[in-house]
């Protein structure tokens, strides 16, 4: 979901659904989709360092006060819509997170190739998180 850059792919290369924190939790009808439909074999999950999605408490009144002056909500309406979506989308840690997902969309797809990937905003690299023998 990052802004701050932009993957170059080639065209007709891949399907790509941009989701906070890397998670697909709420996007996995269009996993299925690109699967069923798009012929998908291989998924890379790429999650990256400095990921506003970690530690989103932090950033509450940064996100209430957003919504208060840019979409005219009032501050109750903020803090709600803060406050009960803020836990679907903390991911608590860049790399535990994309290997948790990386698992979680394997043993759903099963025949699928899923790799988790990480990358770094400071360099432009990006890296294939190793995964422990015992597996996360």
């Amino acid at each position: 979901m990052d802004n701050r850059k932009h993957l170059h792919i080639p065209d007709n290369f891949a399907f790509i659904i941009r989701a906070g924190g890397a998670n697909l939790r709420y996007s996995e009808f269009k996993v299925s989709y690109a699967i069923a439909v798009g012929g998908v074999r291989a998924i890379a999950v790429i999650g990256h360092n400095e990921c506003g999605m970690v530690n989103l408490i932090a950033r509450k009144e940064q996100f209430v006060q957003g919504l208060i002056d840019i979409a005219r909500w009032t501050r109750q309406q903020a803090e709600e819509h803060f406050l009960h979506f803020a836990p679907m989308f903390e991911i608590g840690n860049e790399v535990d997170f994309t290997l948790s997902e990386a698992k979680r969309l394997r043993l759903r797809y099963p025949s699928i190739v899923v790799a988790p990937l990480l990358y770094r905003i400071e360099n432009s690299r990006l890296y294939l998180i190793e995964e422990s023998a015992g597996g996360k």
